[in-house]
Formats: C-alpha cells, sequence, structure tokens
C-alpha cells in the first residue's frame, strides 16, 4: 500500500521562519506532504513518512 497525504498534518503545520533555522528550533520537514511540522515524533503523523531533521545541504566552509 502507497503512502497517501490525508490532510491531518496541516493542523500540525509549523509557523514561518526564516529557512536557516527551521532545524535549530525543533522543526521537521515531511518529504512526502512537502510541509514543516512542529511535533515530537519521528514519522508524520499523516502519510507516515520519516520526518526530515536536518538540513540537506552541508555548510560552506569560510576561506
Amino acid at each position: 500500500m502507497g503512502r497517501t497525504c490525508r490532510g491531518i498534518c496541516t493542523m500540525y503545520r509549523a509557523e514561518a521562519v526564516s529557512n536557516k533555522i527551521r532545524y535549530e528550533i525543533g522543526q521537521k520537514r515531511c518529504t512526502f506532504c512537502g510541509i514543516f511540522l512542529a511535533i515530537d515524533d519521528t514519522r508524520c503523523i499523516c502519510c507516515k513518512a520519516v520526518l526530515r531533521t536536518k538540513a540537506r545541504g552541508k555548510p560552506r566552509e569560510i576561506i
């Protein structure tokens, strides 16, 4: 059975802040639903996908 976004996650949508600090303040992103959530679970409550807790890009070194 495939994943399906059922719209439950929109009730737990995190407030808008700068993208640089989203993960630092504890927000997590569901890659399937495409939104940031403000919950303590490691899985999305809507589609049960694993939430991303760290940014994908590496910080650039200052030379």
